[in-house]
């Protein structure tokens, strides 16, 4: 089938990502499958809430779908494991790596973790080659971790950081940290210090604050303001903002259908309408105009946040 008309069920974007460039989205996962209910997602409420390792999806759909996409050569910074879950929840995850690794070569692969299952010695040695894994840090005390998170009732935050600092001690390349500050519940002075510590020890390539940027699951959620953004990366020893990162446009990209790209896309992320502009590759005012129409017919949602009108999938 032409890549122009295949309609991709585990892929998603390229997107514009905030810390990975040009990004090609896999996603492992059945929405929504993971380990934890963060107050903040941006998928949405975790509707399969679980520890279990399995073949959630086909190893063999995902990995032709890949051979598909892949086979023109697209220019990508990164192949991203990320979307509607918890990726390391698939038992087979270290075989699509390896196939990434044997055939596209060419391209370096980045994985988006919550650090929940890096306890198991089996997930550790899954990933080792992954040229980068992202993991998330939001807090190290349980009395903030369970509402922050609303994890899994057999997960505790010290054997996440135990098997944090475990695969810290086996990976060889670029391993980052991401905190996402929820002001009110995990902006404290003391568990920042407490934060520090631990990251002190671990010693990341790379650290990330982060903060609410698209709808969350809980409309409470709130961004934090760019000064407090700047004074919590201070106080974890000069670490990064997260920021939006560009993507260029003037390369129309071959999208197949537009509302089948769209609504896989944003299932995965909410998008405003430049968002979806530079991941089609269309003019923003053909995208709003489309966008427009799809939430007209109720396909899709248009709520307004702080940074601007985001598109998501109607609830």
């Amino acid at each position: 089938m032409d890549r122009k008309q295949q309609e991709y069920k585990y892929l998603f974007g390229p997107v514009p990502s905030r810390r990975l460039g040009i990004s090609l989205g896999v996603d492992l996962m059945p929405h929504k499958t993971c380990s934890l209910d963060c107050v903040y997602c941006e998928c949405g409420r975790t509707t399969h809430l679980t520890l279990q390792r399995d073949e959630y999806t086909s190893v063999d759909a995902i990995q032709k779908e890949l051979a598909s996409f892949l086979s023109s050569g697209p220019v990508l910074d990164h192949i991203t494991f990320s979307g509607s879950g918890e990726p390391l929840l698939h038992s087979h995850v270290r075989e699509v790596i390896l196939f990434l690794k044997r055939e596209f070569p060419q391209y370096k692969l980045a994985l988006l973790t919550n650090g929940t299952l890096l306890s198991e010695s089996r997930v550790r040695e899954d990933i080792l080659e992954i040229d980068i894994v992202k993991v998330s840090v939001d807090t190290v005390s349980e009395n903030i971790f369970i509402p922050l998170n609303r994890p899994h009732p057999d997960l505790n935050i010290a054997a996440m950081m135990d098997g944090l600092f475990s695969f810290k001690e086996l990976f060889q390349n670029q391993l980052w940290v991401e905190f996402f500050l929820v002001p009110g519940m995990n902006d404290d002075p003391a568990e920042l210090r407490s934060i520090k510590t631990i990251l002190d020890a671990i010693q990341p390539d790379r650290i990330h604050v982060n903060t609410l940027d698209r709808p969350g699951t809980e409309k409470w959620v709130r961004a934090a303001h760019q000064e407090k953004l700047i004074h919590i990366a201070d106080c974890l020893g000069g670490a990064d903002l997260i920021g939006r990162s560009p993507m260029d446009t003037k390369k129309r990209r071959n999208i197949g259908n537009f509302r089948q790209h769209l609504l896989s896309t944003i299932k995965r992320r909410p998008c405003t309408a430049e968002d979806v502009s530079k991941i089609m590759g269309t003019h923003i005012s053909e995208t709003k105009r489309l966008l427009d129409v799809l939430a007209k017919r109720g396909e899709i949602e248009k709520q307004e946040m702080p940074g601007g009108a985001f598109y998501l999938m109607k609830l």
